[in-house]
């Protein structure tokens, strides 16, 4: 990993923290609810940046990883200390928890208007075919593909574009190719088979040959409203996706190549550097959607779960005791270190094995 890469990792945990946490902070500011600190990431403090007049102490801390907004009377039984959350309404609350979530995914999406309005929007007039994301444990990660190779030919044919590659490639389902790419200036020859899949085409379900390949492309400048249109479509597009992966990872449908721990995250980084500041942009703009859909799981620690909590306590007409809040919240620390550890252990494993995405 280079330090590039690094730079651009912390880079992004910090704006989408950031985002997130400014999220929470400035609804619970809105119920006038007492914020005492705005930290950017966890552990010993490292700066104390400043103080606001309403006495919120902003600081940058140790470990670049998370961060949080500190507001006093997070327990039901201090509602009693002024400005606490505790003390404000059951809507109040509410909406100062998923203010974070709908903070992130806000963020997402105004990083694709940014990027849109100053690199452009995808284009299919790319002449050039080169690899912008090798899929995990797919035909191309098997064959040594990676994050800036060009394609040149396959079967000895020049090859003009993505699109022109795509379409040789969907037609030769279980049939070896041969790949001519350069890579670094200096070309080389793969042999892969494209894997047969289901496919939806013009409404018919067909099958077609895929090798795991997403495609750079050429950015073009469009009009404001066309920009806004986009950035509106990749993010539902991306929340819509997000929620269907999950829905298929807890009903057993899904591939575990398709999470990942920050070993995958810093992996996908490394690749994206490759491909330049806006492509890092783009990645960061996605993973702020997913960060935003991921915290509104209703497991207790995460922002969904304490929105769970809400609705069970609007259906009973009462708070949790600190006792079953306090047991709560430890079921919800347990569960979220299973998958933690799970998700980390899948990572080492394909980080053995080869299999994370370069």
């Amino acid at each position: 990993m280079t330090v590039l890469t690094i730079v651009y990792l912390v880079g992004i945990f910090t704006l989408l923290v950031a985002a997130h946490e400014f999220g929470h902070m400035w609804v619970a500011k809105r119920f006038k609810m007492k914020v005492e600190e705005f930290a950017i990431g966890i552990g010993p403090i490292l700066a104390r940046l400043w103080r606001g007049r309403d006495g919120t102490l902003y600081t940058i801390r140790a470990f670049p990883v998370g961060g949080f907004v500190k507001i006093p009377g997070m327990l039901p039984d201090e509602e009693h200390i002024e400005g606490s959350f505790q003390s404000k309404s059951l809507y109040a609350r509410f909406l100062a928890v998923l203010a974070g979530p709908v903070a992130s995914i806000l963020f997402g999406y105004l990083l694709f208007v940014v990027i849109g309005l100053t690199a452009g929007l995808p284009s299919l007039d790319d002449p050039t075919p080169q690899v912008r994301m090798v899929m995990p444990d797919s035909p191309a990660q098997a064959a040594g593909l990676r994050t800036g190779d060009v394609l040149l030919a396959i079967n000895g044919e020049p090859v003009k574009s993505a699109e022109e590659a795509g379409k040789i490639i969907r037609a030769n389902a279980n049939k070896p190719l041969q790949l001519t790419l350069q890579r670094d200036g200096k070309p080389f020859v793969v042999a892969i088979t494209p894997k047969e899949v289901d496919a939806e085409i013009d409404g018919k379900p067909q099958k077609i040959g895929q090798i795991g390949v997403l495609w750079h492309v050429q950015r073009k400048r469009e009009p404001f409203l066309k920009v806004l249109s986009h950035a509106g479509l990749m993010t539902v597009g991306m929340t819509v996706g997000i929620v269907d992966g999950l829905r298929r990872m807890i009903f057993g449908q899904g591939n575990i190549h398709e999470v990942g721990s920050i070993i995958s995250i810093a992996s996908v980084t490394n690749a994206t550097a490759r491909l330049g500041v806006v492509e890092v942009a783009d990645f960061a703009a996605k993973f702020s959607v997913m960060l935003g859909i991921i915290n509104l799981l209703p497991i207790p620690v995460l922002d969904g779960g304490y929105l769970m909590i809400f609705t069970v306590e609007a259906i009973r007409r009462r708070k949790l005791s600190p006792e079953a809040m306090a047991r709560v919240q430890v079921v919800g620390l347990v569960i979220v270190l299973m998958i933690f550890v799970t998700v980390f252990s899948l990572d080492i494993y394909k980080l053995l094995t080869g299999k994370l995405i370069r």
